[in-house]
């Protein structure tokens, strides 16, 4: 079964330019939610069920904040190039991953295995606007929590951010100064050793597996929040998947 819903634009005041005197501009962005959602059994007759859903913010309007935050909606967030709108994107991301699934479940289900359920495959996408105390920049979060098999799941959390007046697709190069990234990269070491109450880097690893994988550096998966900019590193980017979500604020440079 498929459900494919695109709600009602909602208009919402936003601060975006500072003017002479102190004044701001209000600038109304046209945002609203596409939705989708597919649950069919993983085999005729069966019981058990796969589950792909996706739930996302989306920004209207021909601005060229509106123009980049869809491209990077279609290529970035859905995988999915060279559809005219995101909801064609979303409906054809959600179809490639299910004519994979169903030819894959469909060979492995067997109704007599006691390990029939692990077959229950989810892949659940959220993405929402994020409030971050910036007026010239619009960030944007993206949520995927999926099971695909194996051990256990997935959890990813990636932000995106955008310049809110020329919809340009920030990266961490904007956002650090030229010839500062060693003395941030520096900073980051030391808040984590405080955060998990670590000696140095080599204690950090040893207490909770931080760098075992890789070297701190600096992500582009990053949220601005007022005066201060948290980096987040997935699982497996720089630690064992137990190591979870890795986090770490610092003053904005």
């Amino acid at each position: 079964m498929k459900k494919l819903f695109i709600a009602s634009l909602v208009l919402l005041a936003c601060a975006c330019t500072d003017k002479k005197g102190g004044e701001t501009e209000q600038v109304e962005l046209s945002w609203g939610t596409a939705s989708l959602c597919i649950e069919n059994p993983v085999a005729p007759d069966a019981k058990e069920s796969y589950h792909i859903e996706f739930k996302l913010d989306t920004l209207a309007g021909e601005s060229e904040l509106a123009k980049q935050f869809a491209t990077v909606l279609c290529d970035s967030v859905l995988y999915t190039p060279g559809y005219a709108t995101i909801r064609e994107t979303m409906s054809a991301y959600a179809d490639s991953m299910e004519t994979e699934w169903k030819a894959e479940l469909a060979e492995m289900y067997d109704p007599e295995s006691e390990y029939k359920d692990m077959l229950q495959y989810y892949y659940t996408l959220e993405g929402n606007v994020v409030e971050n105390g910036c007026d010239s920049i619009l960030s944007y979060q993206v949520t995927t929590d999926c099971y695909l098999g194996g051990a256990h799941g997935s959890y990813v959390v990636q932000y995106y951010n955008f310049d809110r007046a020329t919809g340009k697709l920030l990266d961490i190069n904007d956002i650090v100064p030229a010839g500062k990234e060693m003395l941030v990269l520096m900073a980051m070491g030391d808040q984590l050793c405080k955060d998990w109450d670590a000696k140095d880097l080599a204690d950090l690893q040893e207490k909770t597996g931080i760098t075992m994988l890789g070297d701190l550096y600096l992500t582009n998966n990053f949220l601005i929040k007022g005066d201060s900019i948290l980096f987040l590193f997935n699982q497996y980017e720089i630690a064992p998947y137990a190591a979870g979500l890795i986090s770490v604020t610092l003053p904005r440079p």
